[in-house]
């Protein structure tokens, strides 16, 4: 009997181990995350809505609204429109960061917005590209609706420039979008407390993010940005370590 036990244990500890070890490595992270909290944007055009573990941004044209990213929460999202008397048919654009679900999944909610994506990253949803060893990533529209984009190609939006600004890493097609010269939303392509920027969790190829954040590191540094991240609140005017 105390031989079956011991070897029961032998099995069992091992496996113990190593699902503590991936709860770590999944949530450690998400306690580290301080979305930017819903309501107006200080002394601009914006509007923010926290989801669960990240913010999404809705910037004012004069023909409706310009989404950032497509949030985790369709419920919130609503919610927050809703009270401060946006529909969701004002939204007319949603520009995407990067496919995963946590930037995906309340796409349904705008179903007469152009969704535009960076033609790197629809490889990830379409087949042709493994997000992980878990497979590729999944979103709820039709992946033939999304719009592909070019690195520094820009978008005319109800009187706003929209420079599209390709940064791999975190997934090989992400993408930041500098608006109006002057508000930057890096969505995932990097983590940072305001001070530091650093390889954001869950990274596909941190190399590659590295090479992300010194770009991004001397665009911020050289010019007057207001940035705007996905999971860790957004910064006027920072310079960068």
């Amino acid at each position: 009997m105390k031989k079956m036990i011991k070897r029961i244990l032998l099995i069992l500890i091992p496996i113990i181990v190593i699902l503590i070890v991936a709860a770590l490595y999944m949530f450690l992270p998400l306690l580290q995350m301080k979305p930017a909290e819903t309501g107006d944007i200080p002394n601009t055009n914006i509007f923010a809505v926290k989801n669960q573990t990240n913010t999404v941004y809705f910037v004012k044209t004069e023909s409706g609204y310009i989404m950032l990213d497509g949030g985790s929460d369709s419920d919130a999202i609503k919610t927050a429109l809703d009270e401060n008397n946006i529909s969701v048919n004002d939204v007319k654009w949603i520009l995407i960061t990067h496919s995963d679900s946590d930037h995906t999944a309340a796409l349904p909610l705008f179903p007469n917005a152009e969704i535009y994506m960076s033609e790197d990253e629809i490889k990830l949803v379409n087949g042709t590209v493994k997000r992980s060893i878990l497979g590729y990533n999944d979103i709820p529209v039709n992946i033939d609706e999304i719009k592909p984009l070019q690195d520094r190609q820009e978008l005319l939006f109800g009187g706003i420039i929209v420079e599209c600004i390709k940064t791999p890493g975190h997934t090989d097609g992400s993408m930041v979008y500098l608006i109006d010269g002057k508000y930057l939303f890096t969505g995932d392509a990097v983590k940072t407390d305001g001070k530091k920027l650093s390889v954001h969790p869950f990274t596909m190829d941190k190399s590659l993010a590295n090479q992300t954040i010194e770009t991004l590191k001397g665009m911020i540094n050289d010019n007057e940005y207001t940035v705007f991240t996905s999971h860790y609140g957004y910064y006027e005017n920072p310079v960068f370590e």
